[in-house]
């Protein structure tokens, strides 16, 4: 078993290295060797998904790849796929601002993405919970059900902006909702 973790352990460290290999000299990498060098990245942490902790500087590497890709290759259609993946990578590794970045990129800069909305939504709620900044949350959350009223998070977006709005939290306001629902049904009877 030592020997098969030894193994993995060093194989891992090896395609960690050889991906981290730029094309000599200041030429950029092609569109494709730099979306196979992400999709790689990509799959190193997916199997680190079981581990306690995800390798930091593997998921930088990710974001700060897929931002170069979104940046030379605007108009393609996997600049958006992969700032929305690095942005749920910084988010599960701490890196709540860059995640709320990346977020942010996606719903401006690829309004047509069909994550984007999703990505206005997850910007929101990580200012909320993650950053501790309702009012810029709230400001987001507004955008998010101007643009998308009829969205599936609508109306997460409406009871989270409700609750940025007031101070409390979703969870005291759902609290709120079912005591009010439990006084109406007992009124009632």
């Amino acid at each position: 078993m030592k020997n098969l973790i030894f193994f993995l352990f060093i194989a891992t460290g090896l395609m960690f290295a050889s991906c981290n290999s730029e094309p000599s000299g200041d030429e950029p990498m092609s569109q494709d060797r730099l979306a196979e060098l992400i999709r790689a990245l990509e799959g190193t942490l997916q199997e680190q998904m079981d581990q306690v902790a995800l390798d930091t500087a593997t998921a930088r590497t990710m974001a700060e790849r897929a931002q170069e890709y979104a940046r030379r290759f605007p108009q393609d259609t996997l600049a958006p796929y992969f700032l929305f993946q690095a942005a749920n990578v910084s988010r599960g590794i701490g890196d709540f601002k860059q995640s709320v970045e990346l977020w942010g990129e996606v719903a401006t800069e690829f309004e047509s993405y069909r994550r984007a909305p999703e990505a206005l939504f997850l910007e929101a709620l990580t200012l909320d919970e993650n950053l501790g900044d309702p009012r810029q949350a709230a400001k987001r959350y507004e955008t998010f059900l101007e643009k998308y009223p009829k969205h599936p998070l609508a109306n997460d977006a409406r009871l989270l902006l409700e609750a940025a709005k007031s101070g409390k939290s979703a969870d005291d306001l759902v609290k709120e909702f079912q005591q009010k629902q439990q006084e109406e049904q007992s009124g009632e009877e």
